[in-house]
């Protein structure tokens, strides 16, 4: 039946607009934690093409994603690279992407490669993700506008949306907030009044995806070619055997081309080959080509009322280091939990509002770091290093050899505050090395019985709830305080009695060391699923004195919101007041 046959208007949690990989990812997200989405996309993206766009995951978006069981649906679809080469006169050079090049170097985490594959096919993954949970797409669908109730104590949705039918038809959906994915030109942003801010370098790049042959070494790596006429060269696999190139389009070129932003298929392929020179590049078959402009933007705030910005629509930025989809992905990780749990009662419209302050604060990060990465890429002096006297190409390299760039565009090292609503450090006595606000680094510990080795993060799943993982120490030692723990656990003061428990925390137990059993060896019996830490690693690598042990609380998209010692837990039923609703059910 046609929605515009209905009497009364659809009733949905939230409307999510934007059929790309970030609407999808908050709507399968919102379905899997308990509340209604309703995706609406303007195009038949059941029957597009598979071309362009956005094509790697870095490391922490996979983590991401595979605490969200997504993981598995992206790698049967990509192509994996674990390292790299950058080339200069056609010999093996520093410099390039070398945060892509020997991948192992890069912390605790399993995902130690990058996956690409282009945009179509990280869309088709979620889309399995959202079937499996029977939510449907509204293919040729579109948001002609929307209206919100003022008063919210009148309404329990006081977003009315009017809609359009792919047969031209009209009608309503009404929600509690409406979600906009819908790009860089958003017409929701727009509408909004939602400014956008930022500009342009005047920098132009092409990109291109194709199958090629040539005699580039390690040609189904991440490569780079330092040109002297097309920038930093991107020469990157994707799936189906094609590659994904990437050149700039300099100033000389546009004056040869024409600077009315379009550029023929045989003009991309001759300058492609001039590109990657000395190496050799046949072109058997090409799938897209772009020409695109180079900017930085970001929304001035990614929420307003009850409408929500979210990937393109909230900020914009170059493909020089692949932060599109990844960003993205941290805006919806970071949302729909929030958003579920403000939904379903469960929690204060504070933790909704929570996401612009961690978000926006984030992603200006990503465009101060892209002004500089965009700017050395084109050949281009950034304001940060005005005055150097270097080529471009050698303060690229010496931008990229940081630790701290590279981890932090790999994702690893995104974080947000330290001190919040969410996160809190331990004011006095230090009880792990890491840090709240933090992602929590991956270490491996032991199923009981088996002996199987598990890494924590597949333990700690996103299923919208708090992760509690008890650190029993040394339990010669700890006895006394995990006893101590249980009492309140137990009593009417905990904060597992105040909040709904088994709608908000998930507890695991961490133990030293490893035996038959698991209450047995530690004499107490464990709070939630126990694991053994039988080397020592777990403890170490949060740095758990093994003397006094500790309890680390997780949040739902996995960031270390705060770590108390095991007989401090009843600072906990504070720190959830401060965004959870007591006596939810």
């Amino acid at each position: 039946m046609s929605p515009a046959l209905l009497l009364e208007p659809i009733k949905a949690d939230v409307v999510v607009v934007g059929g790309g990989p970030i609407g999808l990812l908050v709507a399968y997200q919102l379905a899997r934690f308990g509340v209604e989405p309703y995706i609406v996309e303007q195009d038949d993206k059941s029957n597009a093409p598979i071309y362009g766009r956005a094509t790697t995951l870095w490391p922490r978006s996979l983590e991401l994603l595979d605490a969200l069981g997504l993981a598995d649906h992206l790698l049967e679809r990509g192509v994996v690279s674990k390292t790299g080469v950058n080339f200069r006169g056609g010999k093996s050079a520093p410099g390039g992407l070398d945060f892509a090049q020997r991948m192992d170097r890069h912390g605790d985490t399993r995902y130690q490669f990058a996956l690409h594959m282009r945009q179509r096919l990280t869309e088709r993954a979620i889309e399995q993700g959202l079937d499996d949970l029977d939510c449907k797409i509204h293919h040729q669908h579109k948001l002609l506008s929307w209206v919100e109730d003022d008063d919210t104590t009148t309404s329990d949705y006081p977003v009315r949306c009017t809609m359009q039918a792919p047969d031209g038809s009209v009608y309503e959906v009404e929600c509690k907030y409406l979600v906009g994915a819908d790009g860089g030109k958003s017409p929701i942003r727009k509408a909004a009044k939602i400014p956008f801010l930022g500009e342009g370098n005047g920098a132009k790049w092409i990109r291109m995806d194709a199958l090629v042959k040539t005699n580039m070494p390690l040609c189904r790596q991440l490569n780079s070619v330092q040109s002297e006429n097309h920038g930093l060269v991107l020469f990157a696999p994707i799936d189906a055997g094609r590659t994904r190139i990437g050149y700039v389009f300099s100033k000389e070129l546009q004056e040869k081309y024409g600077e009315d932003g379009v550029v023929s298929e045989e003009v991309a392929m001759a300058e492609a080959k001039k590109a990657v020179a000395p190496f050799e590049l046949e072109f058997v078959k090409v799938d897209w080509v772009t020409l695109y402009g180079i900017g930085q933007r970001i929304a001035s705030t990614f929420i307003q009322g009850r409408v929500i910005l979210a990937g393109d629509s909230a900020h914009t930025h170059s493909s020089g280091s692949a932060q599109g989809l990844n960003t993205g992905t941290f805006d919806a990780t970071n949302l729909a939990w929030k958003l579920a749990l403000e939904i379903r009662g469960l929690a204060k419209k504070s933790l909704v509002a929570s996401y612009d302050e961690e978000r926006r604060a984030s992603v200006q990060q990503v465009i101060d770091n892209d002004v500089i990465i965009s700017s050395l890429i084109s050949g281009q002096l950034p304001p940060k290093f005005a005055g150097r006297t270097e080529n471009p190409r050698d303060i690229l390299t010496e931008w990229f050899s940081s630790s701290t760039n590279q981890l932090f565009t790999l994702g690893l090292g995104v974080s947000y505050p330290s001190s919040n609503l969410l996160n809190r450090e331990t004011p006095d006595w230090p009880t792990s090395t890491v840090i709240p606000g933090q992602r929590g680094p991956d270490c491996k510990v032991s199923r009981v019985g088996t002996a199987e080795t598990i890494w924590l993060q597949r333990i700690l799943v996103n299923d919208g709830r708090y992760n509690l993982v008890v650190f029993t120490g040394d339990t010669s030692r700890t006895l006394p305080s995990l006893q101590h723990l249980q009492s309140y656990l137990a009593s009417d003061k905990s904060f597992t009695k105040r909040f709904p428990a088994r709608k908000l925390f998930r507890f695991v137990t961490v133990i030293l060391g490893e035996g038959i059993g698991a209450e047995e060896y530690s004499g107490i019996a464990p709070v939630g699923a126990p694991y053994f830490d039988p080397l020592r690693v777990a403890h170490e690598t949060y740095g758990v004195d093994t003397t006094r042990g500790a309890v680390a609380v997780f949040r739902p998209d996995g960031y270390l919101a705060t770590v108390v010692g095991l007989e401090e837990a009843s600072v906990l039923s504070d720190y959830f007041a401060g965004f959870l609703v007591e006596g939810a059910h």
